[in-house]
């Protein structure tokens, strides 16, 4: 395991984080949460292209371009939520630091297990990025889903559907008002849990959708 400290949460359920939101309204430390979710650099086996390695110059300049022009509908602190996956989640923690946002880095497994899954696979370089995107947040900015007993969900099938909800309600308890911006080519994931499913129970929870950042429109020419 990484000797990397962090604070581990057991998420809720979905009915449960909409009432710590609600008794929480008066005590909220940020006036914006801006959510993150997005695809990850193509694994090198991947059929069809979907965020080949290449195309991270121009996704880059698009997700900087959709933080800095967000638009709140009141005035105060932003705070950025995202995983920390290879490809988009990272990019959108680096664009927020380039705009002076804070971020928090919230991880569906512990760390080294994440490396592994959603990190590891974009290469060498990208984990190299991780580790320096957890070194420059710090500890007090790291969260870790699950509790003592978390080797026996690791492997579970659900597990990245339940961290969309767990940072949905992550989100619900630090600001009044929210927002996703979401990398998305508009196609159904590889698994459960993915970008679509995100975007799909967001809006239930009183997250707006800001306009989605078009993943296909950086695969042409």
């Amino acid at each position: 395991m990484s000797d990397v400290d962090a604070t581990r949460v057991t998420p809720q359920e979905p009915r449960a984080v909409q009432t710590t939101a609600q008794s929480a309204a008066d005590s909220k430390p940020f006036a914006h949460a801006l959510l993150f979710t997005g695809h990850m650099i193509d694994k090198a086996d991947r059929k069809v292209p979907r965020f080949p390695a290449w195309a991270e110059p121009r996704v880059r300049s698009a997700i900087h371009a959709a933080v800095a022009d967000m638009q709140w509908t009141s005035p105060g602190p932003t705070v950025g939520l995202a995983g920390a996956a290879s490809g988009g989640d990272m990019l959108f923690h680096e664009a927020c630091a380039d705009l002076g946002i804070p971020t928090q880095i919230l991880l569906a497994l512990p760390v080294d297990d994440f490396i592994a899954a959603s990190v590891a696979p974009a290469g060498p370089d990208w984990v190299r990025r991780f580790r320096a995107l957890l070194a420059a947040r710090g500890p007090e900015n790291l969260r870790i889903m699950g509790g003592d007993d978390r080797s026996s969900q690791l492997h579970t099938e659900y597990i990245w559907q339940q961290a969309n909800l767990w940072m949905i309600e992550e989100a619900l308890k630090l600001a009044p008002e929210r927002a996703l911006l979401a990398l998305w080519d508009g196609v159904v994931g590889d698994g459960p849990g993915g970008t679509e499913h995100f975007v799909n129970v967001a809006t239930g929870f009183g997250i707006r959708i800001a306009p989605l950042i078009q993943m296909q429109s950086f695969l042409q020419g």
